[in-house]
């Protein structure tokens, strides 16, 4: 592989991990980030570029980094959205300029406004950043949401709230929609009024549990083909994985678990 691929790709991720750092830390609902092709930025002027930023709003959130071998400014802005993130744009280029440090474009981005966030859309900035299709050193707005294309629906049961609450933000943050229910009479409810792609539900909950829920979507004519079935469950006898599955259970997957295991088993029952 190309040596420019591989930096491209390094900082491909380490960008992606620290965007989703901010936006999974409590009360962080959106990051912003910008990007600008530059020369060689030190410590010193990134100092100064933070002061310069914090004279417009003292309590602002920044950091700051230079990618030498990218030729690329960094400015991370968690919680801020892209109208105030585009504005910071305008004083980054004036510092630059002034500076005679700004070589190319600045591309301007607040996640999950601009985009669904994940390492392809961060690759995307990079690029447009990077193409030196004019000398004008412009701000480029980043944008890739497809209007037409309805996000992926999740209804999510379990009586943990503080798991139901975890995977709600981060699953909503990688562009699906989620509808949380407590029990199973609520998750029925939300299942009835408007049917999702997607069930997630554990066993063992109250009201209605896990395989009386699993029975009645399978039962109704209206949802037995609408949508799939995983469950997400603290009981791992294999009798149990077996009676789902004769219910038309899709997948299973047992606590503790990996979230990131849990986002690829999604994607992949609904790819």
């Amino acid at each position: 592989m190309n040596m420019s691929v591989l930096i491209q790709n390094d900082l491909t991720n380490l960008l992606y991990e620290q965007v989703t750092e901010q936006l999974l830390a409590s009360g962080h609902s959106k990051c912003g980030l910008i990007l600008a092709h530059s020369s060689h930025v030190g410590s010193i002027e990134l100092q100064d570029l933070e002061t310069r930023l914090r004279m417009e709003d003292s309590t602002l959130s920044i950091q700051t980094s230079y990618e030498p071998k990218e030729s690329l400014l960094i400015v991370v802005l968690p919680v801020q959205p892209l109208s105030y993130t585009h504005f910071l744009s305008l004083l980054i280029k004036d510092f630059l300029q002034r500076a005679g440090l700004l070589e190319g474009p600045l591309t301007v981005a607040s996640f999950p406004e601009s985009a669904v966030l994940n390492a392809a859309a961060i690759s995307e900035m990079i690029a447009m950043t990077n193409r030196q299709d004019t000398i004008d050193r412009e701000i480029r707005v980043f944008h890739r949401h497809i209007q037409v294309e309805a996000a992926p629906s999740i209804v999510m049961i379990d009586q943990n709230t503080d798991l139901l609450d975890f995977l709600s933000a981060r699953l909503s943050h990688r562009g699906y929609d989620v509808r949380p229910a407590l029990d199973g009479m609520e998750g029925l409810q939300l299942i009835n009024e408007t049917p999702p792609d997607l069930v997630i539900t554990e066993l063992n909950l109250p009201a209605l549990d896990g395989y009386q829920l699993i029975h009645r979507i399978r039962q109704s004519r209206a949802l037995k083909n609408q949508c799939k079935i995983m469950v997400l469950t603290d009981l791992g006898l294999e009798q149990e994985f077996s009676k789902c599955f004769d219910l038309g259970v899709s997948d299973i997957l047992t606590k503790p678990f990996s979230p990131i295991e849990l986002e690829a088993r999604i994607h992949r029952l609904l790819a």
